[in-house]
């Protein structure tokens, strides 16, 4: 029986995509980095990197994908290019991962982060009163279950993965080692925002039904609870290739991420 979150097996060659992510990475590091390795937390994994294009730059918080057990902050710095031109700091948040911590424990590090950077950002050049916290797939995940924990300004889930019930019964299972109550109690889409929020989900058209699914469906829900959500499918987007769009600093993605961290304010193009 194939996994409907295998998005591994969608794609013929997923190193491809992890190999381009750390060039676009390696290169905006070299050019633009402001911070890096930042300790956020007691643990070695604990780091976080800042791109600040600005003093006080409204700040965007993203978490990497991975199924919470694999890649790095280091694979993911590439999404600050598209909104430096906007004015928008970037922290890339690292976190330990699965099965030598617990989703509870890497969920711990993720607020940690955004506790951290409540208190510590100032310091560093980003507004701290102006944070929208955004991931890929397991990031998305991580993103919203930090809007449930504080108030956040938005919320950009991409691919992201909200109701963790059904996740738990695929081969995820192996490293997440969940029943279905601690799977609920880790869902967003079960769960209420800190405080009502805006949404932002996103999923490539090309990707697994099942991704799809979870980013409507949470927009759905946290729409009931007062938030102002939308869910749209991305053009011609695998599950690898849509984060990819954060590069483009006109692209609909970087300026719906933009519009949050913005407050709401519509950002001029860039260089056209």
């Amino acid at each position: 029986m194939s996994d409907p979150y295998d998005a591994l097996a969608t794609v013929p060659d997923p190193g491809f995509y992890f190999r381009r992510w750390r060039e676009w990475s390696d290169e905006l590091r070299a050019t633009r980095l402001h911070a890096r390795d930042l300790r956020y937390g007691p643990s070695d994994d604990e780091t976080l990197d800042l791109v600040v294009p600005h003093t006080g730059a409204p700040l965007f918080v993203w978490f990497h994908g991975g199924y919470w057990r694999g890649l790095h902050k280091d694979d993911n710095t590439f999404v600050a290019r598209g909104l430096a031109p906007h004015g928008i700091a970037t922290a890339i948040v690292n976190y330990g991962l699965a099965p030598k911590l617990t989703l509870e424990e890497i969920v711990a590090q993720a607020q940690r982060a955004l506790s951290w950077l409540r208190a510590n950002a100032k310091q560093h050049g980003a507004d701290p009163s102006r944070i929208v916290v955004g991931g890929h797939s397991a990031g998305g995940h991580l993103a919203a279950m930090c809007a449930v924990d504080a108030p956040v300004a938005g919320v950009v889930t991409v691919s992201g993965l909200h109701d963790l019930r059904t996740v738990a019964l695929t081969y995820a299972k192996e490293w997440l080692r969940m029943d279905h109550a601690r799977a609920a109690a880790l869902s967003p889409t079960l769960l209420r925002p800190a405080a009502p929020t805006a949404v932002v989900a996103r999923a490539g058209a090309r990707e697994p039904q099942a991704f799809k699914e979870q980013g409507l469906d949470f927009a759905e829900a946290w729409r009931a609870l007062r938030c102002a959500t939308s869910y749209e499918d991305t053009p011609d987007d695998n599950h690898f290739t849509v984060i990819g769009r954060f590069l483009d600093p006109n692209d609909p993605l970087t300026i719906a991420a933009a519009e949050l961290a913005l407050a709401n304010r519509r950002p001029r193009p860039v260089g056209v």
